[in-house]
Formats: structure tokens, C-alpha cells, sequence
């Protein structure tokens, strides 16, 4: 998600010259008109259900072609990596219903249930685009359920639901009363809670009530990272919803970014446009990246593989047993034409993505699991070694799991090392093939691992992606084994190590286990990596994993 507060379009909006009111933010009057509401205005409205699926996508509806707003860079070179049809370029702007509904239609057809307007409203700020872009968005949707209503065979449009984009914690200059302007909001102050709030009953007081995307009658409040603010604690969930029930007669269903501390009502993790992420209860779906148009950043470029990268996310995920995977799929995003993750109809890849979303969302809601197929499906075992892969895939040096390949006595090997001086740990990544492994219950595994005993480390450990998530960090993404202690010998050693449980679904970082070296250097070279899969939930091995 693009955030570049040199970029004009955005320095009109959080930068204005405000003034700071007195009293309570809560007690100014919001922008919309749907507000106060009473608990029968929720009676007869329609919601989705907790556990049956349902597919979402953000919206960003930012652009202004009028004022070159998200079209043109500062200097006025172009903006977007992927672009509008050009038949449609001249109206793209949050300011027109017709570009709107134009969008509507195609989200519809993608077969997508509800949006989530990316909004960056901060309160007071009530001419800015977030604001501005909303009556016209609320007036598209009329449109199209007008003619839905008169005729059937017209889709109807999808719910209204809010992104949260909390840049605005940081990126602001209106705040609320006790907030210094332009310094990160602190949701652990009464002040800040409020800020937090009233952000949320703008939005809604401007969307009619029948119009919510809602899980059991609750509107669906997608928060995005909790790093913008100056600090954070779980007294935030609890304050909003007070507020909201008293002003709106109803309570939320908030969706926290897992960076976000304390239990809302799910989770999920941004990034779902470099890969499948799982989180609590929400899946996050996207069709690659590319931030090249925008300027300042280093190069990140995910590949579309002419629309099997997103493919291959939407079929992992309906690989998975439909009664233990997320009911909720995000799809990142709609139309971020900055970063190049839009699925959106495009000059670059025309209505290839609404059918291809379209497909995959239909059979996501018709319970449909697909077999993983491939060379690895009926082996013994698989794995990876300095000279071959075999179903056992090492994940490229970077982020935190960096290492470097070499030779020692004349066997091909890697050595992983910390990625930074200040690291506390070293990691190798390994990810299994899918058909041999993938969504397991009730499964061990068995693990022989071929390293160098040479002291560059004090132990390591595996953690590994298990099926029960209250053993281990993250929902049992992590789950660790016990430590190998390395000793100082110089030759190879081999351990072999039972994890009970496994599930592998590439929740750990992107893989399904890590090798975690610490002590010492924070140095381990591995020259082998087996993996066998066991029938059954836990074995006793008698290796002590000491030298």
C-alpha cells in the first residue's frame, strides 16, 4: 500500500493547515447523516456468517484524473504500474458515481461479496477525498440496486465495509484535543481511543446502514498495522465497541492486522499480494507486486506469471480442508494501481483477473477441495541437499533466513548466518512439496538433518508449521522442537527429530519449517535435509542431540 507523504496529492490532504477543537471529539457532529442509530435500524438488514464463506476485497478509491491526484507523480511522471482501461481513463475519479459504479459492476462479476474502501479520513479533515469520494460511492451503489431490484437478472451490488488505514496514527495534522498535531496518535490515552473512534463513526455515519458489510449483524472493520501508532494495548477493542454500540445500537466485527495486540474478532496478515497468508479466521489472496512506479523504494517485484502466481494462491488455499482453512478470503486488493496488486479490469490484463477471482471465489464458497498432483505425491520420502531438491525446497537467502552455499571436504552445503550483527538468531527456511505433504491431521513427521559440528553455533532447533495452534508462537506456526547442541568436532554429524502434529501449509514465513541457530557466531552449515512422513501423532526418538 502505497505511503509517500511527499506525494501532492496526499500533502493536500495531510498537511493542511488545521485548528485543534476544544472539548471532546466525540461530541462533534460527524460529516454523515447516518448517525445516531437506534438498534431497529439493524433488525431486518442482511449479514454474512461467521464460519460460511465470504470474499472481500480493498478498495482504493483515491485517484483523481481531474487533479492528477494517484495519476501523476509530483513531477508529473506517471504514477500507476498498472493502469485503467484506456476508455475509462478519463473519469477515474473517487469524485464520479459513473467511475463508481463502474467498478461495482466489475467486482460483482468477480464474484466478490463486499468491499473495503481504503479510507485515510482524519477527523475534521471533511473535505478531503476520503470524504469527498463517498457520497458518489454510496450513489453508484443506489444505482445498482435499483436495477438489481427491478431486474433480478441484475447483480446486486457488493456490501460496504471499512479499511481502516491507520497511516493516518502518524500522518495527520488535525488531531484531538491533548494529541500533539502531526505526532503519532497514542491509543493508549483516553485522547487517543477517541481519536481511534470517531475516525470509525465518520466512515459509517456517511454509508446507509443497509449497505454494511456485516458478519452476524456487526459491520466488518478491517484495521490496518498497528505500527503507525506512537503505542498501542488491547483497552482500544473494548473503548471502540462501548462507543459504537452507544452511538450506533450495534457492535462491530473488527479484523485486526496481526501486528495489532489483544483478541478482536479475527486476523489477518497483510501481504497477501506476495503470497497466501493465513491468519485467524481470514485469508489473504493477491495477484503479485510491483512498486515500480512509485518513487523512493527499492525494487520489489513479485511476478504475475501471466496470472498463475494468483492462481497457484487461490489453489493452495482450496487445498486445504475446507473445514479447518479461513472462511474469509481478502483479495489484495481491487484496484492499487501504485503497486501493481489490482485484480481489477486493466490496460495490462484486461478482465483476465474478474474471471479468474470469479472462478476460484465460487468454488471457495461451494466447499470445493483440490488435490495436490505432482511428482512427490506417492514417494517414500523427499529431499533437499547441497547438490539437488528433491520435494524439499531451500527459500532463497533474505529477510531474516540468509545464508550462503560453498563446499566443505568436497560436499556442497549452505551455511546460514544472522542477516544482521544485531540479530538474535540465524534461520534456514525449507518449504515441502505439497503432494507429499500439505494440510496434515493427525500426522509426525520425521526429520534427518546432515550438519557441520564445527562451533559456529551453541544449539539450533526446528520450528514447524503444526496442526494444533496452542503449542507454539503464532497459532502453532512455530512450534519448536528441542535444541541440538553442537559441538566443536569438525565433522559431519546426522539427527534425526519426530515433529508430532505436523500440518504444513507454509505458515512459517512462507515455509513449513526452520532450522533456528543460535549461540556462538549464529553459524550452522547443513548439508542434508530428509523428510519422512509417519503414520501417527508422536514417536519417542532415544538421540539425546548431543554430540
Amino acid at each position: 500500500m502505497r505511503r509517500d507523504p511527499h506525494n501532492i496529492a496526499v500533502l493536500a490532504i495531510l498537511v493542511s493547515a488545521t485548528t485543534c477543537r476544544a472539548g471532546s471529539l466525540a461530541d462533534t457532529r460527524p460529516p454523515g447523516s447516518y448517525f445516531p442509530l437506534s438498534e431497529q435500524t439493524h433488525a431486518k438488514t442482511e449479514s454474512f456468517r461467521s464460519g460460511r464463506p465470504v470474499v472481500g476485497t480493498t478498495y482504493f478509491y483515491w485517484y483523481d484524473v481531474y487533479s492528477g491526484a494517484h495519476i501523476r507523480n509530483p513531477d508529473g511522471t506517471d504514477a500507476l504500474t498498472t493502469h485503467p482501461p484506456a476508455a475509462a481513463m478519463a473519469d477515474v475519479s473517487y469524485k464520479s458515481a459513473d467511475w463508481h459504479y463502474a467498478q461495482l459492476r466489475d467486482i460483482a462479476e468477480a464474484a466478490i461479496d463486499f468491499i473495503l474502501p481504503v479510507f485515510w479520513g482524519v477527523p475534521g479533515q471533511y473535505d478531503s477525498w476520503s470524504f469527498a469520494g463517498l457520497p458518489p460511492l454510496v450513489a453508484a451503489h443506489n444505482r445498482m440496486a435499483a436495477e438489481s431490484k427491478s431486474n433480478p437478472t441484475r447483480p446486486a451490488p457488493p456490501k460496504i465495509g471499512l479499511f481502516y488505514d491507520t497511516s493516518t496514527l502518524q500522518y495527520n495534522r488535525l488531531v484531538g484535543p491533548d494529541i500533539t498535531p502531526g505526532e503519532p496518535v497514542d491509543l493508549t490515552t483516553d485522547a487517543g481511543r477517541e481519536w481511534f473512534y470517531v475516525t470509525i463513526r465518520d466512515f459509517f455515519s456517511m454509508i446507509p446502514p443497509d449497505k454494511w458489510a456485516r458478519v452476524d449483524g456487526r459491520p466488518i472493520v478491517f484495521l490496518y498495522s498497528a505500527g503507525f501508532a506512537k503505542a498501542v494495548d488491547d483497552r482500544v477493542y473494548p473503548d471502540v465497541r462501548q462507543r459504537f454500540r452507544k452511538d450506533f445500537g450495534t457492535d462491530l466485527f473488527i479484523v485486526r492486522e496481526t501486528s495489532w495486540p489483544g483478541r478482536a474478532d479475527a486476523s489477518y496478515r497483510w501481504g497477501g499480494a506476495l503470497g497466501l497468508t493465513l491468519g485467524e479466521s481470514v485469508a489473504g489472496i493477491g495477484p503479485g507486486y510491483d512498486h515500480s512506479a512509485v518513487p523512493g523504494r527499492q525494487p520489489l517485484v513479485v511476478n504475475r506469471q501471466n496470472g498463475e502466481f494468483y492462481a497457484g494462491q487461490w489453489k493452495k488455499l482450496l487445498r486445504l480442508r475446507p473445514t479447518r482453512r479461513p472462511w474469509m478470503v481478502h483479495v489484495e486488493t481491487w484496484n492499487e494501481w501504485h503497486e501493481g496488486t489490482d485484480v481489477a479490469r486493466s490496460q495490462e490484463y484486461g478482465d483476465h483477473y474478474i474471471r479468474a477471482t470469479a472462478e476460484f471465489a465460487r468454488m471457495f464458497r461451494a466447499a470445493v477441495q483440490l488435490d495436490p498432483s505432482g511428482p512427490f505425491a506417492a514417494a517414500e520420502r523427499v529431499r533437499w541437499s547441497g547438490r539437488q531438491t528433491e520435494g524439499v525446497e531451500l527459500r532463497p537467502s533474505g529477510g531474516d533466513g540468509c545464508w550462503q552455499a560453498g563446499a566443505i571436504d568436497g560436499s556442497p552445503a549452505v551455511t546460514g548466518a544472522p542477516c544482521s550483527p544485531d540479530a538474535g538468531a540465524a534461520y534456514l527456511y525449507f518449504r515441502v512439496d505439497d503432494a507429499y505433504m500439505f494440510d496434515e491431521q493427525d500426522r509426525s513427521a520425521e526429520i534427518t538433518l546432515v550438519f557441520r559440528d564445527d562451533g559456529g553455533c551453541a544449539q539450533f532447533r526446528v520450528e514447524y508449521d503444526n496442526s494444533d495452534p496452542a503449542v507454539g508462537p503464532q497459532a502453532g506456526a512455530f512450534r519448536p522442537t528441542r535444541d541440538i547442541v553442537v559441538g566443536a568436532t569438525g565433522t559431519w554429524r546426522t539427527v534425526k527429530l519426530i515433529l508430532p502434529q505436523v500440518r504444513f501449509i507454509d505458515r512459517t514465513n512462507g515455509a513449513d519449517f526452520r532450522i533456528s541457530i543460535t549461540g556462538h557466531q549464529r553459524r550452522l552449515t547443513v548439508r542434508e535435509v530428509i523428510v519422512r512422513k509417519l503414520i501417527g501423532v508422536e514417536i519417542k526418538t532415544s538421540d539425546s542431540g548431543r554430540p
